[in-house]
């Protein structure tokens, strides 16, 4: 069973023999271009399944990181106020940092929680700066 890229590979072969058929291969290069758009798009929205079940999604990211955050339907409280674009926004950053130490397994529980804190202590600090720029 050959895919779309095959198929476009072997017209592309077939071209490069016969360079006489500008308009055969500039329909090579738009196909190809095109695969690689499609190729961008799947990465750049690597949840599809779970749109197409009701997920919702927020992405954010800095300079070298981007974050995802995907849910289902059934995620908010009932009666829950949405004051957040993510709902039951402390389980997603308790989720996100709780196991994120390397080497967690090597570490007591009380160095490990102490690692926790102060990353919420740097936020903590980082919101206050932030804060004195517009008050």
């Amino acid at each position: 069973m050959s895919s779309r890229c095959d198929d476009i590979r072997e017209v592309g072969m077939s071209i490069n023999g016969n360079r006489s058929n500008h308009g055969v291969e500039r329909w090579y290069d738009e196909q190809m271009f095109e695969e690689d758009v499609r190729a961008m798009l799947r990465m750049l929205r690597p949840n599809r399944q779970e749109r197409l079940k009701g997920w919702s999604e927020y992405r954010t990211g800095g300079k070298h990181f981007r974050v995802t955050i995907s849910w289902d339907e059934e995620f908010p409280h009932p009666g829950e106020e949405h004051v957040w674009r993510i709902p039951r926004l402390a389980d997603v950053v308790e989720s996100l940092l709780v196991g994120a130490a390397r080497n967690g397994d090597e570490l007591s529980a009380a160095q490990e929680f102490n690692m926790y804190r102060a990353v919420l202590r740097d936020v903590g600090r980082r919101l206050d700066e932030m804060e004195s720029c517009y008050t």
